[in-house]
């Protein structure tokens, strides 16, 4: 039987889970803490006499790619330790360090399933699911993407004073009490900054759309598992349900029309991955809006809360390797909630053994931080 390889990192309870559930499976499963390079692991690419060669090894960890048949590229990570190298040299390395990588997985176990292709994560932009959901006949949300303050003021006007703003990219910061998350937000216009500060950042601008609930559709492969997510019946989640208070927000199994399923499908095919975590809202009327895609979406929490069973669909997906693989929920045999403590277990023994991510959040507070905190989502 061949290898499934997970590419995580050692604070991510997705990876560990799922190792442990295909470990009860009976799968011969490798856990590469990608985040050890260059600190505490080798990477090597070898080409002699024609042939072409791989060799990781690390804390706990060495193989070849011959033995591989599903990579999960679940979150792979680079990470340079300053102690070791003069400040002035950390950008030669860092970016030296990323592009082996970067070449290392466009290249690695090319016969392998990949969930997803590491050259098409790199391509799976806000802009290029918005176009390509437009072209396989997803309804999508009026948006401007900007850093233009005339485009901005005149979207807002024609549409009704009131719209949405949405950062590119998630950003925290943090002090010694709270964390500060920058979620979807209600703008109008007269909360709008100088248009100085406006051209200094792109934002993605969108129309309101009114809600009955949302959905968070986890597609793998060719299968679609549908979660209702009842953000309007929450207090703080209604324009973004990330915002809920957990034990508000109500989840249960949804089922997605076939032909919404479909596009989510060809949606993939266009990206050139084979899994995904979409977000839609739903119109009053019925109608669904796709807002987007993130091939590297958390599921574990979608079980936990709907009851769906996606672990065990997820380490049937990975240990037959195909977007048609075959899965019965009356064949269940590995829940989320059955694995989680051994899961936990053995991620904390790994958070001693492997790097970890530095600290990203923005620290405002003493000179010297608290510690990290880790989720256990």
């Amino acid at each position: 039987m061949k290898t499934v390889l997970l590419l995580s990192r050692p604070n991510d309870i997705h990876a560990t889970a799922v190792a442990e559930a295909l470990r009860r499976k009976g799968v011969d499963c490798l856990l590469w803490h990608t985040a050890d390079f260059p600190t505490r692991a080798t990477e090597t690419v070898r080409f002699e006499k024609g042939c072409r060669s791989v060799h990781v090894r690390g804390p706990e960890l060495e193989f070849s790619e011959q033995r591989i048949g599903t990579v999960w590229n679940r979150r792979p990570a680079v990470v340079i330790d300053p102690q070791r190298i003069h400040p002035a040299d950390h950008e030669y390395v860092d970016l030296g360090c990323r592009t082996f990588r970067r070449s290392l997985l466009d290249t690695l176990a090319p016969e392998a399933f990949w969930v997803n292709p590491h050259r098409a994560v790199e391509r799976t932009s806000k802009l290029r699911q918005h176009q390509l959901a437009l072209e396989v006949g997803l309804e999508v949300p009026d948006t401007v993407y900007t850093n233009d303050p005339r485009e901005i003021r005149a979207f807002l006007r024609e549409h009704g004073g009131q719209i949405a703003y949405k950062p590119f990219k998630m950003t925290a910061w943090r002090d010694d009490a709270k964390y500060y998350m920058t979620y979807t937000s209600r703008l109008t216009e007269a909360q709008l900054i100088e248009d100085e500060l406006l051209s200094m950042v792109p934002g993605i601008y969108q129309e309101l759309v009114p809600k009955a609930y949302e959905l968070r559709v986890t597609m793998m492969g060719r299968r679609a598992f549908a979660a209702k997510l009842c953000s309007q019946e929450t207090r703080e989640g209604r324009l973004d349900w990330r915002r809920a208070d957990p034990d508000e927000l109500r989840m249960e199994p949804f089922e997605l029309p076939s032909e919404v399923a479909e596009q989510c499908f060809a949606l993939m095919q266009g990206l050139d991955i084979v899994f995904g975590c979409f977000d839609f809202i739903v119109r009053p009327d019925g109608r669904c809006v796709f807002l987007e895609v993130n091939q590297a979406g958390q599921f574990l929490f979608v079980e936990n809360d709907a009851g769906l069973p996606l672990l065990d669909a997820f380490a049937e997906f990975l240990r037959q390797g195909s977007v048609d693989f075959e899965w019965s929920p009356d064949r269940v045999s590995v829940r989320y909630a059955e694995v989680k403590d051994a899961a936990l277990q053995r991620m904390e023994r790994e958070l001693a053994l492997h790097v970890r991510e530095p600290e990203t959040t923005w620290y405002e507070g003493p000179s010297v931080p608290p510690s990290p905190r880790t989720s256990n989502l």
